[in-house]
């Protein structure tokens, strides 16, 4: 990618993650522009990223630039009209990091002949430890999905899905995933300051706790399944309280998840309606 532009489409949290990992790779900031409304926005990462920064309007760009859409998915069917001729030169790759909307729907915006990449990349993008799901219609070049997985690597790891229809399911979990983790760790909390421990050595323990198990499967060979009996002695402290979770953990977790797919594809009909 030492030659390859690549185009932001608005400069939210998203763009700045992306952005600041493409640089730890070595990818010039003459390489990148942004276009946004928000000149405080595009400036701000101008100064610490060295990009380029422009207004919100469509402009031409290098030949074989990557365009990648960080906008608000809502925003989506205007700005595309605005960029289209552009978009659709035929040397541009496109991106959408806009969650519920489909790359068939970006496709009938583009035409049918514009290779388009969807990717869902998670908060945890911010701090370098993200995941992403991405899918890439059959337009796409295996090159132009190297790059692609290049760009995403940057900030945490990257999962293809060969079926975009599951791009709804991967959301529930990785995108939705750390308000879970999160809410987790509040209950763990809670549950010992109830017991007598104070708050901030509460909130340390449990975040150092869960940090470290992910950080132990993370790196063994053993499903967690495995892990989780060797740390659980019989009739220890251990089983007593894996005793309670078990009640009802497993099916709490198919109805939430099934939950937030389930809005994940109401909230692309809806999308598809207002476009």
């Amino acid at each position: 990618m030492t030659e390859q532009h690549i185009v932001f489409i608005g400069a939210g949290n998203m763009a700045r993650a992306l952005i600041s990992g493409m640089r730890q790779q070595g990818i010039a900031g003459r390489q990148i522009q942004v276009h946004a409304p928000s000149t405080r926005h595009r400036e701000a990462l101008a100064e610490e990223f060295g990009v380029r920064s422009h207004p919100a309007k469509a402009a031409k760009l290098p030949q074989h630039s990557v365009v990648i859409y960080a906008a608000k998915p809502k925003q989506m069917p205007a700005i595309l009209q605005e960029w289209g001729d552009v978009l659709r030169s035929g040397s541009v790759l496109f991106v959408s990091v806009a969650a519920g909307i489909s790359s068939t729907q970006i496709s009938a915006l583009l035409g049918e002949g514009t290779p388009v990449v969807r990717a869902m990349p998670n908060t945890p993008s911010q701090v370098g430890a993200g995941a992403t799901s991405l899918f890439a219609r059959a337009t796409v070049t295996a090159s132009q999905c190297d790059t692609v997985q290049q760009i995403f690597s940057g900030v945490g790891k990257v999962f293809w899905l060969h079926d975009e229809s599951l791009m709804d399911t991967a959301t529930a979990l990785a995108g939705s995933g750390p308000a879970y983790v999160l809410l987790f760790l509040e209950a763990l909390e809670d549950a010992v300051v109830l017991q007598g421990l104070d708050r901030i050595t509460a909130r340390a323990l449990a975040l150092q706790t869960v940090l470290g198990t992910a950080q132990m499967a993370a790196a063994s060979p053993a499903s967690p399944s495995e892990l989780r009996h060797q740390v659980t002695s019989p009739g220890g402290t251990t089983a007593a309280g894996l005793a309670v979770w078990e009640e009802q953990l497993r099916p709490l977790a198919q109805r939430a998840l099934a939950a937030a797919a389930e809005r994940g594809r109401a909230l692309s009909q809806m999308l598809k309606t207002d476009a």
